[in-house]
């Protein structure tokens, strides 16, 4: 039978709330399911049916499974600092709660899941392009809880029959991105030039990353929805980018000159991550196609038109190391 109905769960997420709008662009039904302790209801789209609720409640969860045909899952703890600190938090949420979904999803008999995965599993890799078989070596809990999971959707996909897409993000970046606090680096630099305020860039911008446009993101969602059996894909740009590149960029679309200090090294930080996308591409024709520069200028009008909504919600930036120092300035 064909997927008419998707459950989003972590439904008001950044992420989420793009693939959202297009799976309701492509005709599907909707229901997105979210606690708001991260999320935000004004990003899902009004023609979603929302349900407020964790992972944790079964009689939620059980009703937001009603007619439903496939599940894509993104609820999880993101925020890599406070793995730190709590990690068994993180191994609670992404991993147990993640069980709790599956439990329901054998109990109502649906059989297809895609999964917000990280390029996080591999951490600090060996060879750049990452491919999706190379070594797992995560660097925090975070990476390790997602790592996890995905070896969960292994034993239910031979036991239970339930099939899964796993999506190892690289450096997602667009509109809908209202995380607090902000830790993503194109969000504070951006929200921090709107304001007028220092651009703290950390390892002095050396790190090589893979930035790869939301929109993009959100369409290989509906690209690998329905897929039978159990997949891994990483999807990112397949270009590498230093960060005081990324700053460049941002420069070059701004009116006023930035202000860019030193922020020293934070932990957690892998030194270079960048994705080979050449599975996706070759097996399902997905290809990113929105520039950075294009996808820069979009995220920046995002940011521009909703200033009120995330200056109102404004938590400090992570503190810079006591090295601080300018890097550029006006």
């Amino acid at each position: 039978m064909a997927i008419q109905h998707v459950l989003v769960t972590g439904g008001a997420g950044f992420i989420a709330s793009n693939v959202g709008r297009l799976l309701c662009d492509a005709g599907f039904s909707v229901t997105a399911l979210d606690d708001l302790s991260l999320g935000y209801r004004e990003l899902v789209d009004p023609r979603c049916r929302f349900i407020r609720a964790d992972l944790n409640d079964d009689h939620r969860l059980r009703e937001a499974m009603r007619g439903v045909g496939a599940v894509m899952h993104f609820a999880a703890s993101s925020i890599i600092a406070p793995s730190y600190t709590d990690p068994m938090a993180y191994v609670q949420n992404n991993v147990v709660n993640g069980t709790k979904l599956l439990e329901a999803m054998r109990a109502a008999d649906v059989r297809y899941l895609v999964f917000s995965s990280s390029a996080s599993v591999y951490g600090e890799p060996q060879r750049i392009p990452v491919h999706e078989d190379d070594a797992k070596r995560p660097l925090q809990v975070y990476g390790a809880s997602k790592l996890a999971f995905e070896c969960l959707l292994q034993g239910y996909y031979h036991a239970f029959g339930i099939n899964s897409v796993s999506l190892r993000y690289f450096n997602a970046y667009g509109p809908g991105d209202l995380q607090e606090p902000v830790t993503r680096a194109v969000p504070r630099w951006i929200r921090s030039a709107l304001i007028e305020q220092p651009i703290v860039l950390y390892w002095e911008g050396k790190q090589y990353r893979d930035y790869v446009f939301v929109e993009d993101v959100a369409r290989a969602h509906i690209r690998v929805l329905g897929m039978e059996g159990l997949h891994v894909y990483n999807v990112g740009s397949g270009d590498g980018v230093l960060m005081c590149d990324v700053v460049q960029v941002l420069q070059g679309l701004f009116r006023n000159p930035l202000h860019v200090v030193d922020g020293g090294q934070r932990s957690g930080d892998p030194m270079r991550l960048v994705a080979d996308v050449s599975r996706i591409s070759q097996e399902l024709g997905w290809q990113p196609v929105t520039t950075l520069e294009d996808g820069l200028a979009e995220t920046i009008a995002f940011y521009d038109r909703t200033r009120a909504v995330w200056t109102a919600r404004m938590e400090p930036c992570p503190p810079a190391s006591s090295r601080r120092r300018e890097l550029m300035a006006s």
